[in-house]
């Protein structure tokens, strides 16, 4: 379609992604302006990610709990709400496995956790959940993470979801935001702030993105040279009937076992996330280990499976190339934002939230 059969949308903020980060940037927009003012911009494809739908509610699928000091939890989108439920946490017997058996690099994620931890079921989950990379690669910002987190930690309450529900639905369903939904965007023209969608053009004075930076360099037409590793994350949700209540968490700790983790959304409806290398575990083997795990479960029923490719950036970026790529969207009124926008593995309430005020 040429440029001049496409419609022309005009608006003063358009924020490219359609996540936690963007909501909040949407919620804090609307202080001093409208919504007119404001349009999101969400690919088709990432809509099924970031919504389900089970026995007639939608929720939002992706364990993404967020913590008392993250400014969603805080945001008054949220005073009418009850406060959520905590997340009871629970650990299996560390099984299989054997750290003497890998060859481990200096400077790599295993090395540094055995340094700051010890060989303990958190190295065991974390060859799970990065797989034997670890052992020889840094995953730098996995690293920088853990030390943040768990080896200095610095405050981090994780909360869990109300009503089978996590807060970006919440954030949804009480800011109704004004949302763009389209197929591809074509090209990103930095000089003449417009978004080149496949039937539509948009004029903008400021682009806030949470897409990943190394595709939005791409769109923008700007030099990239940084790794782009990454890793995603792979669910599974059953039905069951019995005794998981709601916000209850078990890690699997037997290496042998491909579920990292389990999550109760709410009393009859649970999430098992597995291990993201292995693509083709076996329902049945599944439910079997879900029911050792929590041998009060019966009547398990596999509901639907989803795979998210891009869960958390593995490496900072130090390339000039790209630091000064980014350095020219800053320059030029686009704002890259969130986790993957910032390509920065933090929590909601690390982000500099000031950029946006």
């Amino acid at each position: 379609m040429s440029n001049m059969s496409k419609e022309i949308v005009n608006v003063k903020y358009c924020i490219l992604g359609y996540g936690y980060a963007s909501l909040i940037a949407y919620h804090k927009i609307l202080k001093n302006n409208d919504h007119d003012d404001v349009l999101i911009l969400q690919s088709k494809e990432a809509k099924q990610i970031f919504t389900l739908e089970h026995q007639n509610f939608q929720f939002s699928p992706l364990p993404i709990f967020p913590v008392k000091e993250s400014k969603l939890y805080n945001s008054d989108l949220f005073d009418d709400v009850a406060e959520q439920k905590p997340i009871m946490v629970s650990f299996s017997k560390l099984k299989n496995f054997d750290y003497s058996t890998f060859k481990i690099k200096e400077g790599s994620l295993a090395d540094f956790m055995v340094k700051a931890q010890g060989v303990d079921k958190n190295l065991c989950l974390g060859a799970k959940q990065w797989g034997e990379e670890m052992f020889t690669v840094p995953f730098s910002q996995v690293q920088s993470k853990i030390e943040r987190h768990y080896v200095n930690p610095k405050g981090n309450t994780r909360i869990g979801y109300i009503n089978g529900k996590s807060l970006f639905k919440y954030a949804i369903d009480k800011l109704n935001p004004n949302v763009l939904n389209y197929l591809n965007i074509e090209y990103i023209d930095v000089k003449e702030k417009e978004v080149h969608l496949n039937d539509s053009i948009v004029h903008y004075e400021q682009l806030i993105s949470t897409l990943p930076i190394h595709k939005l360099l791409k769109l923008c037409s700007l030099e990239y040279y940084h790794d782009t590793s990454y890793a995603g994350c792979k669910f599974h949700f059953f039905t069951h009937d019995g005794d998981f209540k709601e916000n209850q968490m078990i890690y699997d700790c037997d290496y042998h076992s491909d579920i990292i983790r389990i999550f109760s959304i709410s009393n009859n409806f649970l999430m098992v996330q597995l291990n993201s290398k292995k693509r083709n575990s076996v329902i049945s083997n599944i439910e079997d280990r879900v029911q050792e795990l929590a041998p009060n479960i019966s009547g398990l029923s596999h509901v639907r499976k989803l795979y998210v490719p891009m869960c958390y950036p593995t490496e900072l970026i130090l390339d000039k190339s790209t630091l000064d790529s980014i350095a020219c969207l800053k320059k030029n009124d686009i704002i890259p934002f969130g986790r993957f926008g910032n390509w920065e593995y933090s929590d909601l309430h690390e982000l500099d939230w000031s950029i946006i005020d």
